[in-house]
């Protein structure tokens, strides 16, 4: 299984117009798969590495994921890196951030 999430802030931003936003609906897909701006429902992602650069949140629902990871590029990467510099001890920031968090997902 690949790693669970990974960030690169240097990875250039578009990584093919290919596969840019669009609707998918009760497909299985693999492969690099490009979220901003997408709208995926009832698929099945498998084997798969969902790529998220900091553009419009995918919409996603009624999915499953089999060896699925992702991987923040571009500002998604520079956000991430950010909150892992906050997080060390020596920033002071770290319970703030973690408090942040617990506020987003409800606990």
């Amino acid at each position: 299984m690949g790693q669970p999430v990974s960030f690169d802030p240097t990875f250039p931003e578009p990584i093919s117009s290919d596969l840019g936003p669009r609707e998918v609906h009760d497909r299985t897909l693999s492969g690099r798969i490009q979220l901003d701006g997408s709208s995926f429902e009832h698929c099945a992602f498998q084997k798969a590495v969902l790529v998220y650069s900091g553009g419009v949140p995918p919409k996603i629902a009624g999915c499953t994921f089999d060896d699925v990871s992702f991987q923040f590029v571009g500002p998604a990467g520079r956000t991430l890196a950010l909150l892992q510099a906050m997080t060390r001890p020596s920033s002071g920031l770290a319970d703030i951030v973690k408090a942040s968090f617990g506020r987003i997902f409800g606990h």
